[in-house]
């Protein structure tokens, strides 16, 4: 069983991204029941849940909530069949990421690069059907925005599977930052 690790960001944040999501969901006929959009962090392959709360916990306790700023560029992604955003100054939460695949492949973790295909980035819809014109896709959208930055509140393990109420494992809430 596959169990992805995901960054989630706060009500403010949802609230300004919504409608971009259906924006773009509409132009790219994606599903109109896609998960609240999250940033992929890792695929983890049958983990003892156990041992893997505590690492996560261990790893995330420092951590405060943090922004990133959100980027024109979408991108399709035929492996996972999502349709994505692009993140620019990734330097926060690219450390965070490295920092949990490394901890987690020293701790016998069988972990995917998620990452590997796609530069940082937040899913926000998934594609039943990807067409052939939309594959060679990649580039800059336009579209009004007053959502330049987001900020990322907490880190979840999510289990994927047809009951809604089974998709989440844990979470792990970062520290409040005053400054934000």
């Amino acid at each position: 069983m596959k169990y992805y690790l995901v960054a989630l960001f706060d009500d403010e944040s949802y609230k300004s991204l919504n409608p971009i999501q259906k924006n773009l969901s509409k132009r790219f006929r994606a599903n109109r029941n896609s998960p609240t959009p999250y940033i992929p962090l890792e695929i983890i392959e049958n983990p003892n849940i156990d041992k893997l709360d505590v690492v996560i916990d261990k790893i995330v306790k420092p951590y405060k909530n943090f922004k990133v700023q959100l980027s024109t560029e979408v991108s399709v992604s035929e492996t996972n069949k999502t349709l994505n955003m692009k993140i620019e100054d990734v330097g926060y939460i690219k450390r965070l990421n490295r920092l949990m695949s490394d901890t987690l492949k020293l701790h016998g973790f069988n972990i995917q690069n998620y990452n590997s295909e796609l530069s940082m980035h937040i899913s926000l819809a998934n594609l039943n059907y990807i067409p052939k014109d939309m594959k060679k896709f990649d580039g800059e959208v336009n579209f009004k925005s007053n959502c330049e930055t987001l900020k990322v509140d907490r880190i979840e393990i999510w289990k994927v599977s047809t009951n809604k109420r089974e998709t989440l494992i844990k979470s792990y809430p970062l520290k409040k930052n005053l400054y934000l």
